[in-house]
């Protein structure tokens, strides 16, 4: 029998601020994944602008798209109903500039959220392709 397919599209951000480089990171229930804020592009919107609005509501913090990063795609299996679905993620990223606030988790999908040194998320982020985001976002960030 063939499993169920289910695309997902999402945006998020890599927020730098200060010198040297902070970057925004929030991880989720049970605090054992940490990961770069972001979530699922909603109808009529621009892949900039979910990342923005992913970024504010997970994280209370208010950031400016600087330039997009790229894309990544990654593949996991969930049970809906008994049946296992193998959903197919693909997730834009763009690099973003702090513009205020302090960071406060939206409790209902984050447990926490923070600015961390660079050199402490690239150990601690839970995803590679995620690390490889932040190198990225490091090599056109310009601190003000």
């Amino acid at each position: 029998m063939a499993r169920a397919k289910k695309r997902v599209v999402s945006a998020g951000g890599v927020v730098l601020r200060g010198t040297p480089p902070e970057v925004l990171v929030v991880s989720l229930k049970g605090g054992r994944v940490v990961t770069l804020p972001k979530g699922q592009v909603e109808s009529g919107e621009r892949y900039a602008e979910t990342a923005v609005r992913e970024v504010r509501e997970e994280t209370g913090v208010e950031a400016a798209v600087v330039a997009p990063l790229g894309k990544v795609r990654y593949y996991f299996t969930v049970k809906d109903g008994g049946e296992s679905v193998t959903v197919s993620k693909e997730v834009h990223y763009f690099l973003m500039a702090y513009r205020g606030g302090e960071p406060k988790p939206q409790l209902s999908e984050v447990e926490a959220a923070y600015f961390l040194p660079v050199s402490e998320a690239l150990e601690h982020l839970s995803y590679p392709n995620e690390r490889e985001m932040l190198r990225k976002a490091l090599l056109r960030f310009r601190p003000k």
